[in-house]
């Protein structure tokens, strides 16, 4: 077994109260990678009081993933495991940290800041679900249940596109295949996670009827806050659509920009194919994966630098 996976599991058999954290406005894998981690640990050890902690998800709470715990204080000693989070400030529930006996941090973009007792870090694998996975099916004493593995299968094929990204390795359907043998339903899986409702086609007709594309071919849509208010959406619903031009051979990059009145900014969501599109997004106080990336802009004139800069990597 690997010497950070056991001290991993040497911890959690340690402590009687755990916290698992994320990011902040957490996609699939972060959400899967929580509550899959929290359903085995329960699972598994019965007595541990296990708390999932963050804002709850506009659209997938409820649908694929339980409401999170609102708790203020955990009784003391505790451990708290961070996953799916290479940033500290993006933490979701950063106050748990403070009084924390131990910290543990799994993850699994490029490092950019250190934190924790015991870090895994290991950039290649295509989500964190994959690495959590992978860490779980080495104690072998301690099997991953129907309730974990779909939770864990929907965030590990939610970070890769369903294999479709560039980051998707052999190891990633391996990971698929030994969590299918729990018996989990994929199909229901995936029905919960891209089902839409009739309201979905006014946001396809608003990018199909608003898209622009750059000299050297990068497809962007700006979605500011009044037709937000117009079509009646919330701007999470946006992000489900950062890959509709995907497809489109006129263009290897394809960015969203949503409006956020309230804290000043523009949202960016950065796709793209076989060009790495990560670096132009840390300029822009974000980052991410080589092929799929997020960003923030302080105003329009911004969203159009960032543009540029994704038209240069075309050019």
């Amino acid at each position: 077994m690997d010497k950070q996976y056991s001290k991993v599991l040497k911890a959690i058999k340690k402590y009687e109260s755990i916290v698992i954290l994320r990011h902040e406005l957490p996609d699939y894998d972060a959400l899967g990678c929580q509550f899959g981690t929290k359903a085995w640990i329960q699972d598994n050890f019965k007595n541990k009081k296990v708390y999932a902690i963050g804002a709850d998800h506009p659209i997938f709470t409820n649908k694929i993933y339980p409401q999170t715990d609102k708790i203020e204080n955990v009784e003391e000693p505790y451990l708290v495991i961070i996953l799916d989070t290479a940033n500290f400030d993006r933490i979701d529930g950063k106050a748990f940290i403070e009084k924390a006996s131990m910290t543990i941090k799994i993850d699994h973009h490029i490092l950019c800041e250190n934190f924790g007792v015991v870090e895994i870090v290991k950039s290649d694998y295509s989500a964190a679900c994959e690495l959590v996975v992978e860490m779980i099916k080495s104690y072998k004493k301690y099997p991953i249940q129907p309730t974990a593995a779909a939770y864990f299968y929907s965030g590990l094929v939610g970070d890769n596109g369903c294999f479709r990204y560039s980051s998707t390795s052999a190891r990633s359907f391996e990971i698929a295949a030994y969590l299918m043998q729990s018996k989990i339903n994929i199909e229901d899986i995936y029905e919960k996670m891209f089902s839409k409702s009739i309201d979905d086609i006014k946001i396809l007709k608003y990018f199909y009827n608003h898209y622009k594309i750059s000299k050297h071919g990068v497809i962007y849509t700006h979605i500011d806050d009044r037709t937000l208010k117009e079509l009646n959406i919330i701007r999470e619903r946006v992000k489900a659509y950062v890959n509709l031009f995907s497809g489109y051979d006129e263009s290897r990059i394809w960015v969203t920009f949503t409006e956020d009145i309230e804290k000043g900014i523009w949202s960016v969501s950065i796709r793209s194919r076989q060009i790495a599109v990560n670096e132009v997004a840390s300029r822009h106080q974000g980052g991410g994966h080589k092929n799929a990336s997020g960003a923030k802009a302080k105003n329009y004139e911004e969203t159009m630098q960032i543009v540029e800069e994704l038209d240069e990597l075309i050019k």
